[in-house]
């Protein structure tokens, strides 16, 4: 699996598990425990702190925690004839 990916405009980066590399603006995937502890998927806001957006749930497999992170995104998005 590639490690970085793009939806809608916005940036998605698979980590071996730390946020810290994130520039601002970006989603992250995360490896818990190299990835035998399942994947998170994260946001590095504008000030730079990080927030976990799938909770206490951890995905198996990334690209599970990849299709997540592009439904946030979509959500996210200003639909058809809306003001951005």
């Amino acid at each position: 699996m590639k490690r970085y990916h793009s939806h809608l405009g916005r940036d998605i980066v698979l980590t071996g598990g730390s946020a810290r590399d994130l520039a601002p603006g970006q989603f992250g995937v995360l490896a818990i425990d190299g990835g035998a502890g399942g994947w998170s998927v994260v946001h590095k806001g504008p000030d730079g702190e990080v927030v976990e957006l799938n909770n206490e749930m951890h995905f198996e497999l990334p690209e599970d925690a990849l299709a997540f992170a592009k439904e946030l995104i979509e959500m996210l998005a200003p639909q058809e004839g809306e003001a951005s």
